[in-house]
């Protein structure tokens, strides 16, 4: 949503609200959007100083890290920027904790979904104690036992293991 601030830049108002509905269609790696969620926020002036104040609850799908299944998740991400008017002020600065008004208006759709993405974590599981997956044969461990030697020797003692079978021949 393009969100026009000319009123408070004017001193017309102090702040506006709004309430939209965001759709992300990007699908990220393992992660779908499969629904819009609505957004609430706010632009302040509060003598001079504009913020931006955003809150939704994204809804999402995914797959546990290690059982791979099908996840659907929600988390409310809240987003709170400094809006800055002038970019030429930020020439020497890090430009992460400030929106840039152009003419008037700011885009809070791209600032959002960008904070969606840096508050998501990189490694969703179905339970704490998730077992995961066989790694030789592939059945669940959260649902059955399996009898596969999952036990991999160490390949720092491949020498000495030689050494010792070597030594039974001889």
């Amino acid at each position: 949503m393009i969100i026009d601030i000319n009123p408070i830049l004017k001193g017309e108002k102090t702040q506006l609200n709004f309430e939209y509905a965001l759709s992300i269609k990007e699908d990220l790696e393992d992660i779908t959007f499969p629904d819009s969620f609505t957004v609430n926020g706010f632009v302040k002036d509060m003598a001079g100083y504009i913020t931006l104040e955003l809150e939704a609850n994204v809804n999402y799908g995914t797959f546990c890290a290690r059982c791979l299944k099908e996840l659907s998740e929600t988390r409310k991400i809240t987003l709170n920027k400094t809006v800055i008017t002038d970019e030429e002020s930020l020439q020497n600065e890090e430009n992460d904790d400030f929106i840039i008004s152009k003419d008037g208006f700011i885009d809070a759709d791209e600032t959002l979904t960008e904070q969606i993405l840096l508050e998501l974590p990189l490694k969703h599981l179905c339970k704490e104690d998730c077992k995961g997956l066989c790694p030789k044969c592939g059945i669940d461990l959260n649902n059955a036992e399996c009898n596969c030697d999952t036990s991999e020797p160490d390949p720092r003692f491949d020498v000495l293991r030689k050494l010792l079978e070597d030594n039974k021949k001889g």
